[in-house]
């Protein structure tokens, strides 16, 4: 028999041997000399030969290691020696078959299952197209496999994975932190204002990463007022943390304004993160932000964010009570349900104060110091502190909290830096999906009214689905309330609005009934940005039947994110001296996107742009040709360079210049991210307050050495007025409880 090439030898023999009911492979090629041209070649059966065994001594191994060896694996090798032998024939240039034998030692596999042996095995270009895809968007990869396996196009899960993996490592051929910055880079040149931030060490592995696209950049301008900022999602191949800037839009959902994988969380890194993001803002700061209890983060918003509202995470507070009150703090306490009363219904800051004297002169509190020293910061985590500022009626960071279990169906803790990036990116696309799908269902369908009032009627038109409910929730409960004038001065009135439930449910309203400006003690619009029910009931009882303009906050509103307005840029901005290459860029193509969606509105919105733009074009060119005729160009190019030189801002982008061959990141040993075996139980069971504090009871603590008390040390002994200060202890370090770190601000 002869063939014109090899590929139609192993075509045949393939076929030859999946009728006969086993599979093939090559054993031995031969090559010309001083050539790479192939001569002659050897096929086999698969289970041709014999396994080598490999013990623990053979590999160098002290018997001691022997049960570490390599484990034991089943296998084909049974001696076989049926064999295809071909030769190339010089002269005819064909192949020839110069040896064969069909001879097998073992049993022939039937046909339904040959298609199971590794040459006959066969991914179809669609099916390998399909588990790219799949790995893409996070769905499960094996399930290819069942779709596909009919007739010759058998293979198994185990096959898609591993077609995966080896995408994969073609893609980080270049290592994985270049592969980032090499989509960062390509990203930009598709957009240029997506933006990116890589810091690296001293010897060029990457350190933190920070990247945004236009779009999260452009919904900050609309949202950007309330930003939740969390740190506690770890899920990717270095176990770096995972930190989401998060906001909330005009329907109540979550927002992305860009996020960052940090190597750790340090002071000077969150820094970093926070000057770098409020560069990719274009300065503009947030009036509010929500974080846990990290000192690190915590002294950097006082110096990157000095004129933001800082506030700790309701959640992450109370979820301590059960550890540290266990003996009063369980379920169904009266102590547990007078403090939640005591924290989110307190009405003033003063009732608030007396009814927390109140518990801790009760419950016998007064020597608590976990208790004392939230009480010290109570103004940055109890509600009624905060009512006074704009937070979206946000008091924990949830907002990041499900953005992380977003995620979850996104990565694991395989996923490299480029996966991450790029279903990252996936992710983002599905929370706009669904705030498109919003905007659909706001402006085309009409919301069911209750009462049927004016008022009613104006807040439908204007509020988006979700704001709408909430604000007809208010204005349904202002009937349930009653009203009592207190004091008339010309056109100023002064309130006193009652539950007609309860009589401690009350507030003072005060309305200036000329310009309509109206105040309540209860602070809903100033928190959350909606009228409350008190102000409603005054309002209808003065005949104001429509919302005054001022108190309909453009966020809430359906066309909050296609009302364009200027950006505020600070005051640097003014200068373009002191500006960088990069900021003027970002700056103008900020403007030209807003360009570019108005001229999709009509052909003659189109027209009108490109003439002045043509205008502005021409006269920039011609402000061009100005300066290189001007005779002191070279000193003030001279100093705009050296000006720039200094700009870490210059590199696309990049807050650090960084080499073009990056090393990746090292595993991040970042704090309070192990798992406590401590609030573990049998089985990864997570143990409650109550069962944690009680297996801490059983254990020896440490004590005062001078009182005998617990919590501190003699150091810091208050009882005998730091006299064991003069006792100098051998380390110098005070004694804390690695639970109690988080506790304190």
């Amino acid at each position: 028999m002869q063939f014109d090439s090899l590929d139609d030898v192993e075509t045949f023999y393939k076929e030859f041997a999946k009728k006969e009911g086993f599979g093939i492979r090559i054993r031995t090629s031969k090559k010309a000399p001083r050539s790479d041209d192939v001569t002659s070649r050897i096929y086999v059966c698969c289970s041709e030969g014999q396994r080598k065994t490999k013990n623990a001594l053979d590999n160098g191994l002290s018997k001691d290691d022997e049960n570490k060896a390599r484990r034991s694996c089943s296998s084909l090798r049974t001696g076989c020696e049926a064999m295809l032998r071909v030769m190339k024939n010089k002269k005819l240039q064909k192949w020839v078959v110069k040896g064969f034998d069909n001879n097998h030692n073992h049993g022939i596999i039937s046909p339904k299952s040959v298609s199971y042996l590794r040459c006959h095995k066969k991914m179809s270009t669609a099916a390998k197209s399909l588990v790219e895809k799949f790995g893409e968007e996070g769905l499960p990869t094996g399930k290819v496999a069942m779709m596909f396996n009919v007739g010759d196009q058998t293979f198994t899960s185990r096959d898609c994975w591993n077609h995966l993996r080896d995408v994969r490592g073609k893609n980080l051929d270049v290592g994985d932190a270049s592969a980032v910055l090499n989509y960062c880079q390509k990203q930009q040149a598709q957009n240029s204002n997506f933006f990116y931030a890589i810091q690296c060490d001293d010897v060029g592995h990457m350190v933190n990463f920070f990247w945004v696209d236009a779009r999260s950049r452009m919904a900050y301008q609309y949202f950007g007022d309330v930003v939740t900022f969390d740190t506690t999602y770890k899920t990717n191949k270095y176990d770096m943390p995972f930190a989401p800037f998060t906001g909330l839009n005009h329907h109540c959902q979550s927002i992305l304004f860009g996020c960052a994988l940090l190597q750790d969380e340090t002071e000077q890194t969150f820094v970093w993160l926070f000057e770098t993001w409020l560069q990719a803002m274009w300065g503009k700061e947030p009036k509010s932000i929500i974080t846990d209890q990290d000192l690190a983060m915590g002294a950097a918003i006082a110096k990157v964010f000095p004129r933001t509202r800082h506030r700790l995470c309701l959640w992450h507070i109370k979820k301590k009570f059960p550890e540290k009150l266990s003996h009063i703090y369980h379920k169904n306490s009266i102590f547990k349900r007078e403090l939640k009363r005591c924290i989110r219904e307190s009405p003033s800051v003063e009732k608030f104060e007396e009814a927390w004297k109140s518990l801790i002169l009760t419950y016998g509190l007064e020597r608590n110091e976990w208790l004392e020293g939230l009480y010290n910061i109570r103004e940055s985590w109890v509600p009624v502190y905060n009512r006074n500022t704009f937070f979206a009626g946000m008091n924990t960071t949830q907002r990041s909290e499900s953005i992380n279990a977003f995620f979850d169906s996104f990565v694991n803790s395989r996923t490299t830096l480029k996966d991450f990036v790029v279903k990252f990116a996936k992710a983002v696309d599905s929370r706009y999906k669904k705030e498109r799908k919003e905007d659909f269902d706001s402006r085309h369908k009409t919301p069911s009214l209750v009462i049927g009032s004016k008022i009613e009627h104006q807040a439908a038109s204007i509020y988006t689905r979700t704001i709408f409910n909430k604000f007809q929730k208010e204005l349904v409960s202002s009937n349930h309330f009653t009203k009592e004038k207190v004091e008339k001065n010309g056109t100023f009135y002064r309130y006193k609005v009652t539950s007609s439930f309860d009589p401690n449910d009350a507030f003072i309203v005060k309305l200036n009934l000329e310009s309509k400006v109206c105040e309540c003690d209860c602070q809903l619009f100033e928190f959350m940005g909606i009228v409350c029910r008190h102000m409603l009931l005054i309002f209808q009882v003065k005949n104001i039947f429509q919302i005054p303009s001022h108190y309909i906050l453009q966020r809430w509103t359906k066309e909050a994110n296609k009302e364009l307005k200027s950006v505020e840029y600070r005051s640097s901005f003014e200068d373009e001296h002191h500006m960088s290459r990069a900021l003027r860029s970002i700056h103008v193509c900020q403007r030209v996107s807003q360009l570019s969606y108005l001229a999709e509105k009509s052909e003659d919105i189109y027209k009108m742009i490109i003439s002045d733009l043509d205008h502005t074009l021409k006269k920039a060119f011609g402000m061009e040709n100005e300066l290189l005729e001007d005779k002191e160009d070279d000193e003030m190019d001279m100093h705009h360079k050296s000006g720039e030189s200094a700009d870490i801002v210059e590199v696309e982008d990049c807050s650090v210049i960084v080499p073009l061959n990056i090393k990746d990141p090292h595993v991040s040993q970042t704090k309070g991210r192990k798992k406590s075996t401590e609030k573990q139980g049998p089985g990864g069971r997570i143990k409650g307050g109550l069962e944690i504090s009680l297996a801490r009871a059983t254990t020896k603590r440490r004590s005062c050495q001078l009182c005998g008390g617990y919590g501190h040390n003699r150091r810091t002994c208050k009882q005998f007025n730091g006299e064991g200060s003069d006792y100098q202890d051998e380390e110098n370090i005070t004694e804390v409880d690695d639970n109690d770190i988080d506790d304190l601000a």
